[in-house]
């Protein structure tokens, strides 16, 4: 990963440690730091002009995501492959749907409130075309089912995902913008927690989970 010239965007004005971990995964996920490949800390914190501290602790967040690998004596190499992301998508679905099932049980009326507003949000944004909004709306949409599940091993888990979520997400707005399939799968996963119907809420957000990630793996170079 060689040093050049870039144009500023928003994520200059994010912490260090955070930029290096968002340049590191996205150099992971765009093959510029291939699977299998060594990573040296003093390399690539001469190549992104930091020290060598927040690249340290962005090789620890990538490896608590699974992207890289490290052991002792033998250093640190990337472990994540193209390929691996219709694995990611299924473990995804997976976990949210469990989220969306323990959540139908445990849902408060505000909380369902709050996800029908949010809805609304995504629909507009959507219709609008406005990125940023639907990304932003979709974070808040999963984050509030996921607290209404009200269950940390299940919330650490997800956590785990968001360097994959990260990823993925430019591609997932293909399926998003499709009003029509978008609004009718949070419709079915709004209609099945508020009839506290757990079986129904998990295979529902199963359903958006898999629709999305097939856009992504539509699009997604085989590795």
């Amino acid at each position: 990963m060689g040093k050049r010239e870039r144009p500023r965007t928003a994520d200059d004005a994010l912490p260090v440690a955070e930029r290096v971990y968002r340049r590191l995964r996205d150099a992971i996920a765009g093959g510029e730091l291939s699977p299998r490949g060594r990573l040296s800390e003093r390399e690539l914190s001469a190549a992104l002009g930091v020290s060598t501290s927040p690249v340290k602790a962005a090789l620890a967040r990538l490896e608590a995501e699974g992207m890289v690998v490290t052991q002792p004596r033998r250093g640190t190499w990337v472990v994540f492959e193209p390929g691996k992301l219709a694995e990611m998508g299924l473990i995804r679905a997976a976990l949210e749907g469990v989220a969306a099932r323990l959540a139908a049980g445990r849902i408060s009326e505000a909380q369902l409130a709050a996800l029908g507003a949010i809805a609304g949000d995504l629909a507009a944004a959507a219709a609008a075309q406005d990125a940023d909004a639907l990304v932003e709306a979709d974070a808040r949409f999963h984050a509030l089912l996921l607290a209404a599940a009200d269950n940390a091993f299940l919330a650490n888990a997800v956590g785990a995902l968001r360097g994959y979520s990260a990823m993925t997400r430019g591609r997932m707005r293909a399926a998003w913008f499709e009003p029509g399939p978008a609004q009718a799968e949070r419709e079915a996963i709004l209609a099945a927690l508020a009839a506290r119907d757990g079986a129904a809420a998990e295979a529902a957000m199963r359903a958006h989970i898999a629709r999305c990630f097939g856009a992504v793996l539509a699009e997604a170079p085989r590795g």
